[in-house]
C-alpha cells in the first residue's frame, strides 16, 4: 500500500503575473532536497509499517509547470498521500497560496514550510501575513527544521489526524545524524550553473537586522559530520555534477569548518576529484589563520562575502558588528592572492541611505574596487528579521503584495528614500556597478591573479544579462523562459491569446538579441584581456590588484 507524496518547492510572479520558469534555472534550492532525503529515510525505517511503502515526486516549479492534476490522480490512485510544498519564501508564499487552494479544493492535504512560516511564527501570536489564511484553507504549517521532526507529521497524515500547526521551532534537530539531501541529479545538470548547494551547518551567531537566520535557524551552529560531507561531495562528483555551492549563511563560524575543509582535501586529493567551489563568509574570515589555505586546499574557487555596505555606521546600526573588524582592501587582497574569485553581497535602503549617499556608495565601488564583483540587492524586511518586527510595531506602511519582498524592490516606507527617487536611480546604478568598463577591470582582474588566472567570464555574463539585459539579478535568471497564458496570477486577467503570444514572443526577442550580444562582446573582451594579460607576462609586468582602467 503505497503513501505518496508530493514535493513542490514553488516559484513566484513576475512583474506581468506569470509564474517565474526557465528551461535552465540558475540553480536548484535544498530544502526540497533535505525533506525527500527524510521521506526516503522513513520509508526505509517502514514508519507507517511493514505493508505500507512511501514514494514521492519532485518538483521544482522555476524548472517548468507543475502537473497539478496529475498529481492530484497520483495521490488518488494511491489511497493516501499529500503535497508538501517546501522551501517557500516570502516572495514565494502568494505562489504557495495559489498552489495549495487548487490541491485543497480537490480534497488533498497540503502542508506549507520554510522561512515564511518560521519567521512570522517566530516573532507574532496571531498568524499574519497569510498564515492564518492557509489555516482557515485547511492546509497544515510546518515550523522549524524537518530533520528530527518527520516521524510525527507522517504518522498523523497517515493516520487521517489533522493539526493546524506542527511547531518544532526552538527544538533544533541534530543534524550530524540526519540523512544528506537527495537531489535529482538530473536536475542539477539542467540548471544554468549545474551547481548543487549543500549546508555544512544551519543559524548564525551575529545577528543582523535584516537577517532572519537566528530567528528562523537559531544562534546556536547545528554542523553536520565533516565525513559525511567530503563523501556527499566525492558521490555527486563522481555522478558528473562538477559545481557545489557551500551554502551556509557564514561558513567560518560552523566550529567545524577546519574539519570540514580537510575532509574535502583528502576526498579530493586520494580521488582525483576535479570540481569548482563556492561558500559564503563573512568579511573578517580571512583573518581566521589557516582558514584561507584549508578553504583552497578543499577546493574552493569562489567566496560570497557578506559585504552589505561600505560605510561603518551603517553597518554598525544593521547589527553586523564583525565587518567593523575588516579592512576591505586587504580582505579582496587575501583571497585574490590565494587564487580565489570574490562576490561581495552590497545592498541599498539601509537606514539614513538617501540618493546622494547611495550615489557616493557606488562611486567608491566603482573607483576603488575597479575589479571586484558586486551583487546588488535592496534591503527588504523581511518577516522574521528584527527590521520587519520594528516597522511592523511602529505601524510603518510595508507593501502588503509578499510577492515583491524579493530583494529588488522598495517594499516599506522608507523615510529618506522614497520609490520614485530609487526607480529614478535604479537604471544608472545598474549601468555603472555592470557596465563594459567594470567587466573589462575584472576580467584582467581575474587574468592577472598570481596563483591562477580566470577569466570572470561566467560572472561577468550572469551580472550583465541579469542586472542590465533582464533587469532583475543573478538571484532570478535563467535561459529559455517558460510563460504559460493560463499561469497568471488570479488577481490578473487571463490574456486573450491573440495579444499574449505576440506581446511575449517580441519581450522574449529582446532578451535574446541583447543576452546575444552580449555574449559576443564578452567573448571578444574575453580574448583580449587573454592576449593583453599574456603580452604583460611575456614582458614580466608584476600582477597585482589593480586600480581603474
Amino acid at each position: 500500500m503505497p503513501f505518496h507524496v508530493a514535493l513542490i518547492t514553488p516559484s513566484r510572479y513576475d512583474r506581468d503575473g506569470y509564474v517565474q520558469q526557465w528551461k535552465h534555472p540558475t540553480m536548484v534550492t535544498q530544502a526540497q532536497a533535505a525533506v525527500k532525503a527524510l521521506l526516503k529515510d522513513c520509508d526505509s525505517r517502514q514508519l507507517l509499517g511493514p505493508d505500507v511503502t512511501i514514494t514521492c515526486e519532485d518538483h521544482y516549479e522555476i524548472f517548468g509547470p507543475v502537473p497539478v492534476e496529475g498529481i492530484i490522480e497520483r495521490i488518488k490512485e494511491a489511497g493516501n498521500g499529500a503535497v508538501f510544498l517546501t522551501g517557500v519564501l516570502s516572495a514565494f508564499y502568494p505562489r504557495a497560496m495559489d498552489l495549495a487552494q487548487m490541491f485543497r479544493d480537490a480534497g488533498i492535504r497540503v502542508v506549507i514550510g520554510g522561512v515564511h512560516i518560521n519567521g512570522v511564527m517566530a516573532l507574532f501570536k496571531d498568524k499574519p501575513y497569510g498564515l492564518q489564511d492557509a489555516i482557515d484553507m485547511g492546509v497544515t504549517l510546518f515550523v522549524g527544521q524537518a530533520e528530527g521532526h518527520m516521524d510525527e507529521l507522517m504518522r498523523d497524515l497517515y493516520g487521517g489526524i489533522h493539526k493546524d500547526v506542527y511547531d518544532y521551532l526552538n527544538d533544533l534537530p541534530d543534524l550530524k545524524s540526519a540523512p544528506m539531501p537527495d537531489y535529482p541529479v538530473e536536475m542539477i545538470k539542467r540548471s544554468s550553473s549545474g551547481m548543487l548547494p549543500i549546508e555544512t551547518s544551519r543559524g548564525c551567531p551575529f545577528k543582523c537586522t535584516f537577517c532572519c537566520i537566528p530567528n528562523t535557524q537559531g544562534v546556536k551552529m547545528q554542523m553536520r559530520d565533516p565525513q559525511d560531507i567530503a563523501d556527499y561531495v566525492r558521490d555527486y562528483c563522481q555522478k558528473g555534477v562538477k559545481n557545489f555551492f557551500l551554502s551556509d549563511d557564514n561558513i567560518a563560524r560552523n566550529k567545524e569548518w577546519a574539519q570540514v575543509f580537510d575532509a574535502l582535501a583528502e576526498s579530493k586529493r586520494v580521488h582525483n576529484l576535479n570540481y569548482q567551489m563556492i561558500i559564503e563568509a563573512d568579511t573578517v574570515a580571512y583573518k581566521i589563520p589557516g582558514f584561507i589555505e584549508k578553504a583552497r586546499a578543499a577546493g574552493v574557487t569562489d567566496v560570497f562575502l557578506g559585504l552589505e555596505s561600505i560605510d561603518p555606521d551603517t553597518i554598525k546600526a544593521a547589527g553586523k558588528k564583525h565587518n567593523r573588524a575588516a579592512n576591505v582592501r586587504d580582505m579582496f587582497d587575501a583571497w585574490y592572492q590565494a587564487g580565489c574569485v570574490t562576490l561581495s553581497g552590497f545592498i541599498i535602503g539601509f537606514p539614513g541611505d538617501d540618493a546622494d549617499k547611495i550615489r557616493r556608495n557606488v562611486d567608491t565601488l566603482v573607483e576603488e574596487y575597479a575589479g571586484e564583483i558586486f551583487t546588488l540587492s535592496v534591503l527588504t524586511p523581511l518577516p522574521g528579521s528584527v527590521d520587519h518586527k520594528r516597522l511592523a510595531d511602529a505601524g510603518t506602511y510595508m507593501d502588503p503584495d509578499l510577492n515583491n519582498y524579493d530583494l529588488g524592490h522598495v517594499v516599506f516606507h522608507h523615510q529618506d528614500l522614497p520609490q520614485a527617487d530609487f526607480d529614478r536611480m535604479k537604471p544608472s546604478i545598474l549601468r555603472r556597478l555592470y557596465s563594459v568598463k567594470r567587466v573589462w577591470s575584472i576580467m584582467l582582474q581575474g587574468l592577472r591573479n598570481p596563483a591562477g588566472a580566470v577569466t570572470n567570464y561566467s560572472w561577468s555574463l550572469l551580472l550583465m544579462l541579469g542586472y542590465r539585459v533582464e533587469g532583475g539579478g543573478v538571484y532570478e535568471m535563467g535561459l529559455g523562459r517558460y510563460r504559460n497564458r493560463l499561469l497568471r496570477r488570479p488577481t490578473m486577467p487571463i490574456e486573450p491569446a491573440i495579444l499574449f503570444y505576440p506581446k511575449y514572443a517580441l519581450k522574449d526577442a529582446r532578451f535574446l538579441l541583447l543576452g546575444g550580444a552580449t555574449i559576443l562582446l564578452l567573448k571578444a573582451m574575453r580574448a583580449l584581456a587573454r592576449r593583453k594579460v599574456a603580452k604583460e607576462k611575456a614582458n614580466a609586468v608584476t600582477p597585482q590588484l589593480q586600480p581603474a582602467e
